[in-house]
């Protein structure tokens, strides 16, 4: 009985242990590919910025608005059949193709690259659009537009353009992709330093991967330590029915108890 026990943990050790090293693998090559998108879209925001003589937090962030107004456009897109987890900043740039969404993951990507702090803003009503919100001064907050054609074409604070008639509702998650949009309304959270990387979508998955991994070994040395625990204190006891039968105290073939 002992044998055919042991016989059934291993496969699933080995199951483990190969989810550990998938997840870990994994999570490796994201955050490689992490690494270099990084380095891509830090070089081409601050190219940007020189080039725009930028020397203040506003002119920036007009300069990193034009310059994705210019280069990134929907044209051709398809509507159905995207990803949950969308193209990431550099993906973004490189192609010129891309949504509201897509163009607005670049722009907080790209100020976070020159030290400007801005986050997402889904808006929704008559009309759906996402836009960002940027920190522009110590206190001054101002809704950027990055798309083409721009639904806001200027710098304007959210409460200015909640006075639009197609936007009633605002949000800093995406409720409606998950589906919540009836639990809250009126939702803007500061995620701080979180507000970028959540743009981005290799350190999202490098982030999950490792996560697994963790998980799945915790789970594997928890139950080694239950089992030393409870063996330790008497209340299981490990036999080997193979020692037993070659020290000549049980006969080798003899059947497991019921």
């Amino acid at each position: 009985m002992a044998l055919l026990a042991r016989a059934r943990r291993r496969p699933a050790r080995a199951v483990a242990a190969a989810i550990v090293a998938a997840a870990f693998v994994g999570g490796i090559r994201e955050s490689l590919l992490e690494r270099d998108d990084s380095r891509y879209v830090r070089a081409v925001a601050r190219r940007v910025v020189e080039e725009a003589h930028a020397t203040d937090d506003r002119a920036r962030v007009i300069a990193l608005r034009d310059y994705l107004r210019t280069h990134v456009n929907a044209v051709g897109l398809p509507l159905e059949g995207r990803p949950f987890l969308r193209a990431g900043a550099a993906d973004t740039l490189r192609s010129g193709k891309g949504y509201c969404g897509d163009v607005t993951r670049a722009f907080v990507v790209m100020a976070d690259a020159v030290g400007i702090r801005a986050q997402r803003i889904n808006l929704s009503g008559t009309a759906q659009h996402v836009v960002a919100e940027a920190h522009v001064g110590a206190r001054e907050e101002v809704i950027v537009d990055a798309s083409n054609p721009p639904a806001i074409v200027d710098l304007e604070p959210l409460f200015t353009v909640m006075r639009r008639p197609e936007f009633d509702d605002y949000y800093t998650l995406n409720l409606k992709r998950l589906r919540m949009t009836w639990l809250v309304t009126h939702l803007k959270v500061d995620l701080g330093p979180l507000s970028s990387w959540t743009e981005r979508p290799h350190a999202v998955s490098a982030f999950l991967c490792f996560l697994l991994a963790v998980l799945v070994a915790a789970a594997i040395g928890l139950r080694a330590l239950v089992r030393w625990l409870l063996h330790r204190r008497g209340w299981v006891h490990v036999s080997n029915q193979q020692a037993l039968a070659e020290r000549g105290l049980v006969p080798v073939d003899s059947p497991p108890c019921s």
